[in-house]
């Protein structure tokens, strides 16, 4: 079973998987998920970064956005698969642990938080 987003932490990341074909719909959901919660959007990255195994966009926002964003996401994000974790400081445990998914899940690339 998928684990479904909770708001249990201060913190979090939401990072948007996509591909080539499905760029230009990441940059519009990121950007406008930046604009109508007033959240970080960092950059759109078109090859893998750390752990993540697609292409992908962070959105970093805070337990007092979370009602409002996880379930916009969830109706916007039209078929982007979205790996949302609590930010707490222990990367590990964020990447695992503190980790669910709007969509269907992906191996991560673990290993940089094992060293």
């Amino acid at each position: 079973m998928i684990q479904r987003p909770e708001n249990i932490y201060d913190h979090y990341h939401a990072h948007v998987y996509f591909g080539p074909a499905t760029v230009a719909q990441a940059r519009t959901l990121c950007e406008q998920a930046g604009r109508l919660f007033d959240l970080t959007v960092g950059r759109v990255h078109e090859r893998e970064v750390g752990p993540h195994p697609h292409w992908s966009c962070q959105l970093a926002f805070d337990s007092t956005q979370f009602d409002r964003v996880i379930p916009w996401l969830e109706k916007e994000r039209h078929g982007l698969n979205v790996f949302v974790h609590g930010v707490t400081g222990d990367d590990l445990a964020d990447h695992t642990t503190h980790a669910s998914w709007l969509g269907q899940p992906a191996a991560l690339k673990l290993e940089m938080f094992r060293r």
